[in-house]
């Protein structure tokens, strides 16, 4: 072919291909799941996404397999735990601007990240969920407390963009640390202290603690005898807990719960009295006024590997957490807009 024929060749084949990309990526762009227009005629990239088990078990596993054990006298972990819970919220996944709250004046290890889908017509009711993303010393810590850190991010993805007439705010928690003066602090208080002082009008307070292990065997050998009646039987279900003053509150939200939650769900409501013998972080939360509730598979009285080196991934039943993150998005979503 003359080289004047392959220049003509080349300026008409040139802008014909470049026609042909132009008119694929056109065509993918409006074809791909991604941009597809969402229910209600909005055009969300991210929102109403529901996490799978597939999901929650790569949360879990990042936590438990990867960073590994997160207690708090253990700084850098801690760092390292709170900052992938910040990028796995950020703008570049789920698609929120973290704010980071550092609790502690000297290096800024222990520190809250929490993050907002603001309300409509009713911004300033909020319902706040909270986790601790720490740790015991020497565990991996899949169940206690990865599972409830990997229900935040669930919930995060499922309501990012979302229109609602109430605020909901996200926060994951540093566990029990050490302030300045010698005595003892948790990201749980300082976040229901902070809401008290600038009196935030909190609807309630939602404590996800550990939430993937149950079994069919009776497992009540282990529960405080102040607590027999409550926690009897066998080890199948997932309680929702709260104290008396926070009756109103559980027994609305459990209508809802219980409405899509497939396997067996408990109300137990206890004095402040028998509060003692529940956890730290759901305890400190009891003492602002807000009505609050606590989900939890009891794993402190069931759960074999409680604080040990053999709560791993593999020991968490991946579909039941899927189940409580459903109905947990059905309870919440209802309470957004009444």
């Amino acid at each position: 072919m003359k080289q004047s024929n392959v220049i003509k060749f080349a300026l008409i084949a040139f802008p014909f291909g470049l026609f042909l990309f132009g008119v694929i990526a056109l065509s993918y762009s409006f074809l791909s799941p991604a941009s597809r227009v969402r229910d209600g005629g909005r055009a969300l990239l991210n929102s109403k996404v529901r996490a799978t088990e597939k999901d929650l078990m790569a949360w879990v596993t990042r936590q438990a397999n990867d960073i590994g054990s997160r207690p708090t006298m253990d700084q850098e972990k801690t760092r390292i735990t709170a900052k992938w819970i910040e990028s796995e919220l950020s703008e570049e996944n789920i698609g929120y601007r973290p704010k980071v709250t550092f609790l502690d004046g000297k290096n800024g290890n222990y520190r809250n990240v929490e993050v907002e889908s603001p309300g409509t017509d009713r911004a300033d009711e909020i319902i706040v969920v909270g986790t601790c993303y720490s740790s015991a010393g020497d565990c991996p810590g899949a169940n206690c407390n990865g599972t409830g850190v990997a229900a935040l991010l669930a919930l995060a993805r499922y309501f990012v963009d979302t229109e609602h007439s109430r605020t909901i705010r996200l926060v994951a928690c540093v566990g029990t640390f050490q302030v300045g003066d010698g005595t003892q602090s948790s990201g749980i208080s300082v976040l229901a202290k902070t809401c008290k002082k600038i009196d935030q009008q909190v609807v309630g307070m939602i404590h996800l603690d550990s939430l993937g292990y149950y079994t069919d065997q009776v497992t009540d050998q282990r529960v405080p005898p102040q607590l027999k009646e409550d926690y009897h039987g066998k080890g199948n279900y997932l309680a929702l807990v709260s104290e008396v003053s926070s009756e109103k509150f559980i027994e609305s939200f459990y209508s809802k719960f219980s409405e899509d939650y497939e396997m067996p769900a408990r109300k137990i409501i206890l004095s402040k009295d028998s509060l003692a013998y529940l956890s730290e972080d759901f305890v400190s939360l009891t003492g602002q006024g807000y009505p609050v509730l606590q989900l939890s598979d009891n794993s402190v009285y069931r759960y074999p590997h409680y604080q040990k080196g053999t709560d791993t991934s593999d020991q968490i039943d991946y579909e039941r957490l899927s189940g409580v993150v459903k109905a947990l998005v059905f309870s919440i979503e209802s309470m957004l807009s009444p």
